[in-house]
């Protein structure tokens, strides 16, 4: 047995190795491809099935998002803003195309933001999990005068670039690269996004969007999902709601309200006792 998890350990981190010398991968934050590396090293002997398995993880929940570099498009529009060659939304807009699931949502910022705040009025925190570049939207939500805005991701660079962006958004902004499949101390805020999360998530491991909810402790929680794949090639095998029902089982949340805008599908999470109370279930296209 001692030989056995020796030879594991070694493989995984030769696998860890080579993941994160490849350009793609390499601003990956490293325990999640550790993470990644020791599940396939414990699936397969042979290594180069290994590696072509942990790196198809890695591919759905971070590569396939890719469109360009994410932390440059944020320095340039940064940089812009601060020169004055663009204002805050017009050079936002053009940075959050290089992130596919940001990139989408793009076409609705303004009904999308209205509907958060209709939900959750105007949190004085936030913690926006998995973020992408949904950062990038603060302008568009409505925030109190001097909130606290917690991003997360796990792409090191986006991070370190996020973080800087204080000054611009007018926020007290904090970035962390933390692996969310990883067991989490209670995350607190106000206000919790989960955009286009949950299928990432259970896509690595089955369950873990509602092990991340149960570890949330916040007032409004916003879920969202995707109507189809990244591709535009499939549906999910159950309804959105379905999917969300599973998210939300165990958990202290309750569905209290729906929307939809384009191909995004999003859930309004309340405590169940503040769930119970509202009387009106609020739907909209």
């Amino acid at each position: 047995m001692a030989d056995a998890a020796s030879s594991r350990s070694a493989t995984a981190e030769r696998l860890t190795r080579l993941i994160l010398s490849a350009a793609k991968y390499r601003a990956l934050d490293e325990s999640v491809v550790r993470r990644a590396a020791d599940n396939a090293a414990g699936r397969f002997s042979d290594e180069r099935q290994a590696l072509k398995y942990a790196k198809r993880k890695l591919h759905q929940s971070y590569g396939s998002f890719l469109v360009g570099s994410p932390a440059q498009a944020v320095t340039a529009m940064a940089a812009a803003v601060r020169s004055g060659q663009a204002g805050l939304r017009q050079a936002a807009l053009r940075a959050m195309r290089a992130h596919a699931s940001s990139a989408e949502r793009a076409d609705w910022l303004e009904p999308f933001y209205a509907r958060v705040a209709a939900w959750c009025g105007a949190p004085a925190s936030v913690a926006d999990l998995g973020c992408g570049l949904n950062p990038l939207a603060i302008p568009w939500m409505t925030l109190a005068p001097g909130a606290a805005y917690l991003a997360t991701e796990i792409d090191t660079a986006l991070v370190a670039a996020l973080a800087g962006l204080g000054d611009v958004m007018g926020v007290r902004l904090a970035a962390a690269a933390m692996d969310l499949l990883a067991p989490q101390p209670v995350i607190g805020a106000e206000l919790v996004f989960m955009l286009k999360l949950v299928t990432t998530l259970d896509q690595q491991e089955a369950g873990a969007s509602g092990r991340l909810l149960r570890a949330v402790d916040a007032r409004h929680v916003v879920l969202s999902l995707p109507r189809g794949s990244l591709s535009g090639r499939r549906g999910y095998r159950n309804e959105p709601g379905a999917i969300v029902g599973d998210v939300v089982a165990g958990s202290r949340y309750r569905v209290a309200a729906e929307a939809a805008f384009g191909d995004e599908a999003v859930y309004y999470l309340a405590e169940a006792s503040s769930a119970a109370s509202s009387a009106t279930r609020q739907t909209t296209s």
